[in-house]
C-alpha cells in the first residue's frame, strides 16, 4: 500500500479507521461541550430558583420536571421531521437556540432578577431544542461513516 495523497482519497485506497475523517474527529469536542453544557444547565436552573429565588423545594422539582418534558412530548414527532430535513442545519439550530435561550438568563439577571416563570420556560424551551438536536445528531454521525450514505 502506498502513502500517497492521491491514493488516500480513491475509495480503493482510503484509511478504514474513523479517525481519518475529519468530521469525525471534530464530533467528540462538539458533543463533550454540548452534554456538558446540558448537564450542568439541568442542575443550575433548580439550583438557581431554590438559592436565589427563594422557591421552594417543589418549585424546583417543577422546574426539573419541565426541562425532562419536552423529550417525552416531542421525540416522535420532531424524529419525523429529522427525517425530512437537513440534519447538520437541525444539529445547529438545536446547539443555537439552547445557547440563545439560556443566555437570557446572565442577561435578565443583570438587568433585573429572573422569575420562575422565566427559568420554567427556559427549561422547556432547552428540552425542546435538545430533543430537536438529538434526534439528528445520531444520523450525521451514521452518514458520516466510511461506506455510510452521504
Amino acid at each position: 500500500m502506498t502513502s500517497c495523497p492521491e491514493c488516500l482519497s480513491t475509495p480503493a485506497f482510503a484509511p478504514s479507521s474513523l479517525w481519518w475523517h475529519r468530521d469525525f474527529r471534530r464530533y467528540p469536542s462538539g458533543q463533550t461541550a454540548s452534554v456538558a453544557g446540558s448537564s450542568i444547565t439541568q442542575m443550575a436552573l433548580p439550583v438557581l430558583a431554590m438559592l436565589h429565588l427563594d422557591a421552594a423545594t417543589a418549585r424546583g422539582a417543577w422546574l426539573a420536571f419541565l426541562g425532562q418534558l419536552p423529550p417525552v412530548l416531542l421525540a416522535l414527532h420532531v424524529g419525523a421531521l429529522a427525517d425530512r430535513y437537513s440534519k447538520h442545519r437541525q444539529v445547529i439550530t438545536g446547539d443555537l437556540v439552547r445557547a440563545a435561550v439560556l443566555v437570557t438568563v446572565p442577561v435578565v439577571a443583570a438587568l433585573g432578577t429572573p422569575t420562575l416563570t422565566q427559568l420554567m420556560i427556559v427549561a422547556v424551551l432547552q428540552g425542546a431544542a435538545s430533543v430537536l438536536r438529538e434526534n439528528a445528531v445520531f444520523s450525521v454521525l451514521l452518514t458520516r461513516r466510511p461506506g455510510g450514505a452521504a
